[in-house]
């Protein structure tokens, strides 16, 4: 069985989280996972203090670099597992028949991997522990995991608590973007929403984009169009959002034309840094 994989670090995001993958775990009816992964990479900081210990005394220093490195494990683990319990127990108050909860050793992006066959949405919050107290910076997590998931990705703000009754769609007008309206299509998590399909264009709205809403009406999506003028796409979509009071923004993680290529000054980064809402990454 497939499960909803909620990736908790121990940052501030990890409520935020929490509580996005316990909504869509309800929403998709199908169990959720609170992955803790324990990073064995040694710090980059004892690494170079390492390297400049005296002769005399390096043996001895050493070992007991060795020692601090065995106990700060020790408290990472239990600070992980009593971390997941208390995730438990706030999911919980989302009434999902099944919670579990693994601790794994190793890379992120490695584990996320291992556990592709029984993924079925990946949640992470935008920022990790490193950059946590700033919102306008993602996560190094965040980029290699899209890259190497082939599943959806939901990215958390650093607060939900209100469930989505809409989301924004952005279209363009590319192959990718008529894609992206498929499968936004056949993605439960989006299934009963309503869907305001989007287009920022200083151009006439093309025919692409009528035929983009009239397909997602044929499937009996309340469609809301919108055809937004503006240079920037990302401002005007992050703009639309915002005086509509829509919970989701659902993009590709890849994109052409004006939506270009994910973390090479794309939209979609733009969109991911500013945003105040979950972003959800259609694969």
């Amino acid at each position: 069985m497939q499960h909803i994989i909620a990736c908790i670090d121990g940052s501030s995001y990890s409520q935020s989280v929490t509580a996005l993958a316990a909504w869509a775990a309800q929403r998709i009816v199908c169990p959720l996972t609170l992955l803790h992964v324990l990073d064995d990479a040694k710090p980059e900081a004892d690494i170079q203090l390492s390297g400049h210990i005296g002769l005399g005394s390096r043996e001895h220093l050493l070992t007991q670099l060795a020692e601090l490195d065995e106990q700060r494990a020790k408290i990472a683990l239990k600070y992980g597992q009593v971390l997941l319990s208390d995730l438990e127990i706030f999911a919980d108050k989302w009434d999902i028949a099944e919670v579990y909860k693994q601790q794994k050793h190793g890379n992120l992006v490695e584990t996320l991997k291992e556990m592709a066959d029984t993924t079925r949405v990946v949640v992470m919050g935008k920022s990790g522990e490193l950059h946590q107290n700033d919102e306008k910076t993602l996560g190094s997590h965040l980029e290699s995991v899209v890259r190497a998931i082939h599943s959806h990705i939901l990215v958390s703000p650093s607060e939900f608590s209100q469930a989505p009754t809409s989301y924004v769609l952005a279209f363009d007008g590319s192959d990718i973007s008529e894609k992206l309206v498929e499968k936004a299509i056949n993605t439960p998590l989006l299934k009963g929403m309503t869907c305001h399909l989007v287009m920022v264009d200083d151009k006439q709205t093309p025919k692409e984009f009528k035929s983009a809403s009239h397909r997602l009406q044929q499937q009996g999506v309340t469609v809301i169009e919108a055809h937004l003028m503006g240079n920037v796409v990302a401002d005007s979509v992050l703009k639309y959002q915002q005086q509509h009071d829509i919970g989701l923004i659902a993009m590709g993680a890849y994109g052409h034309s004006k939506f270009r290529h994910w973390f090479v000054g794309s939209t979609t980064t733009k969109i991911l840094t500013n945003a105040t809402v979950p972003l959800l990454l259609i694969r």
